[in-house]
């Protein structure tokens, strides 16, 4: 195993020991300011859509501050949930991430909807989320509300095991400017610049620009087979990008009851990528080396106004543009979604909450030799909904239940049910329990419903095909493929000991039904003696269930030390002893202390274990295995004066270069190794 870089640690540790000078006239910001109860009473509006302090949201929910954002030095969002209870977070190569809650995880992990500003970012041609163009200015952001569970009640489809919402800050919470520069060895270099300001009374707005470029990641030829490794040596397995974006928002108050938020931004990004090619003369796979443009732009706007003291009607449209150049899988998505909901109050027991919504889909696939849409290179679907939620108040301060039930129409699979049943109880201010029972739906993707991809060529008399002849394996679409369904049953309890102690624990048990497996369809003899072809189409015969604990506690040992455990514990069983893309790790270990050193300068260190997990081979049918892991990363922020700080970061440091996913189709994997950067922010 690779150990890390002896001479990047050492002048690592000069840095921060360089980092010791004390100034007396700054005022920094960061979250050992917040005290524990301020913590826990931070607004949250991702279980219910209606603010209420994280203590008594009855969901397993966890936030991430724009304050820890900052003071960690996050470049990504991916980077910012690797220490969420419950959540496996694992980077591919240099520009791709598998996230996903409670199991399940993948390249395009299919059971977690992800949420910028009530943006849907959740992609239809595969399912899942292409994170490497999630982005914005991580400044911006005013917290990352984590549900792991169910939301589907709220949320629609495909919030199957998790909502990930990020929010961002109000433009009259980011007046005057911001900039930041940096620079390392993986994040090579990276800059920023946001400016805000009052427009008219009552109007706010700030404009940003980001730019960063990333290194490659190694590819290791010990993590596939010796023949492979060969063959991928003579190719180029360059995986550096660079992405440009910018945006902005306006916020305007119409007046006492009435506000507008419109918001906008456009990406541009270009990625090194090595993609497996199968092929029909030996060794039957290529690894060809391309360039991958994605580009895109989104326009949102979102419209409140108090229509009583306690009544209020909320509108929300947006238009998404996404495009992807690549030979593997290309497409270009324009997304329209229009929705409206009304919150209001009957009496001092009920608090409702309806709305509805349609969103319209036009996908233009770009066919090639992997990928092919069998009903054409255009595809659109329309989905419709109606949620309707009620907070009944059975004892005031005590006693609280919530029902909840999504209903949608969508284009592939008609009409879906999604109930929710929530109770929360506190018999005392210290001490908070609550339940949830809850079935969710995962829709088709496209890929499912209508493409042909041709994911592997086997070679003749080999261990899987032991014919005279190359087998070409396809995965046919499936018209009368069904939505997953899972059906969860969830438990916590919250403890909360004035401003020293606090604990947040979660239990669950998911059952799923009608997962997606794959049923040989036919053989096709008509190519031979060229090529065997064997037709596999996606069906839903699979199922099975998991069960788990996620923790987090924090701990407050003075006012300039604060420790934080993270804690999640999964097991599984699946029909074929198989689940869905990978079989997560059973535990996962994270340990954060916070150091105020002086008033100018906090430090924070991070250490974290992966256990080890199985990810499936749809080639081979097989599972391969990736090793456990752990890392400790560290941060040090100094404030040089009120409005300058400079901080330095190292990732992934006394474990050396380790692989912590292998994606299922068309990739090679990835090493990641221990990085260093600096970084320099400006406040005026």
């Amino acid at each position: 195993m690779q150990k890390p870089d002896k001479a990047r640690l050492c002048i690592f540790g000069v840095l921060l020991s360089c980092f010791t000078v004390v100034r007396a006239d700054s005022e920094p910001s960061s979250p050992l300011d917040l005290s524990l109860q301020e913590l826990l009473e931070i607004e949250v509006t991702s279980v219910s859509r209606q603010a209420e302090s994280l203590s008594s949201a009855a969901a397993a929910i966890y936030v991430i501050t724009g304050e820890e954002i900052h003071q960690r030095g996050f470049q990504s969002i991916p980077e910012a949930l690797r220490d969420v209870p419950g959540l496996h977070v694992a980077q591919i190569d240099s520009q791709k991430w598998a996230v996903s809650s409670r199991g399940f995880n993948g390249r395009y992990n299919n059971k977690m909807l992800v949420l910028i500003d009530g943006r849907s970012v959740y992609s239809p041609e595969f399912s899942g989320v292409y994170w490497e163009v999630q982005d914005t200015l991580m400044a911006d952001i005013d917290r990352i509300e984590v549900i792991r569970g169910p939301g589907a009640a709220i949320w629609g489809a495909n919030a199957v095991n998790g909502v990930i919402n990020i929010i961002t800050r109000h433009s009259a919470d980011t007046l005057g400017g911001y900039a930041e520069l940096g620079a390392g060895d993986y994040q090579q270099a990276f800059a920023g610049f946001r400016y805000g300001g009052r427009l008219a009374p009552g109007l706010t707005g700030r404009a940003y620009v980001k730019a960063f470029k990333r290194d490659d990641l190694d590819f290791d030829p010990a993590d596939v087979n010796p023949s492979a490794a060969a063959l991928i040596s003579q190719s180029d397995t360059d995986n550096s990008w660079w992405q440009q974006q910018m945006g902005g928002r306006l916020d305007m108050s119409l007046g006492a009851a009435s506000s507008l938020t419109l918001s906008a931004a456009a990406y541009d990004s270009m990625m090194d990528q090595t993609v497996t090619i199968p092929t029909l003369t030996a060794p039957y796979i290529d690894y060809p080396n391309i360039d991958t443009a994605s580009r895109g732009w989104h326009l949102l706007g979102d419209y409140s106004r108090a229509l009583s003291a306690d009544s209020q009607l909320n509108l929300q449209a947006y238009f998404d543009h996404a495009k992807r150049d690549e030979s593997l899988f290309g497409f270009s998505r324009d997304t329209v979604d229009l929705e409206m909901s009304h919150h209001f109050e009957i009496g001092e027991r009920h608090e409702l909450l309806w709305g509805m919504g349609y969103r319209h889909i036009n996908n233009e696939l770009d066919a090639n030799q992997s990928v092919i849409n069998t009903q054409g290179d255009n595809e659109s679907t329309n989905l419709w909904s109606l949620f309707v939620q009620d907070q009944i108040t059975l004892k005031p301060d005590t006693l609280w239940l919530t029902l909840a039930t999504r209903v949608e129409h969508h284009s592939y699979t008609d009409f879906e049910w999604q109930p929710t049943v929530r109770l929360s109880w506190q018999p005392d201010e210290q001490h908070r329990f609550w339940t949830a029972l809850s079935r969710a739906v995962r829709t088709p993707s496209q890929a499912e419903h209508e493409y042909m991809i041709n994911v592997g060529n086997l070679a003749p008399m080999s261990d899987f095909n032991p014919t005279p002849f190359v087998s070409r394996l396809i995965l046919q679409g499936n018209s009368n493929y069904d939505s997953e369904v899972v059906q969860s049953l969830e438990a916590g309890y919250r403890f909360a000991s004035g401003n020293q102690f606090s604990l947040d624990t979660a239990l669950f048990y998911n059952d799923y039904d009608d997962l997606r497996s794959n049923r040989i369809a036919e053989t096709d003899v008509s190519t031979l003696p060229a090529y065997l072809t064997v037709t596999s189409n996606f069906d839903n015969d699979a199922s099975g269930h998991n069960y788990g604990l996620e923790l987090s506690a924090n701990w407050v040992l003075n006012q300039a030390f604060k420790l934080r455990l993270n804690y999640s514990f999964i097991d599984s069983d699946f029909s074929d002893g198989q689940p869905q893309n990978t079989d997560s790790p059973e535990q996962m270990v994270s340990l954060l202390a916070n150091w105020r050193i002086s008033r100018d300068i906090d430090l924070t260190a991070n250490w974290r274990y992966v256990d080890r997990s199985q990810l499936i081979d749809p080639v081979q049918v097989d599972n391969q295995t990736v090793d456990a892991y752990h890392g400790v990363d560290l941060g040090l922020n100094w404030q040089l004066t009120p409005k300058l700080r400079l901080s330095a970061f190292a990732r992934n440091l006394f474990y050396g270069s380790h692989v912590e996913y292998k994606a299922e189709l068309f990739s090679i994997p990835y090493r990641v190794e221990p990085s260093f950067f600096g970084r320099l922010t400006l406040e005026y």
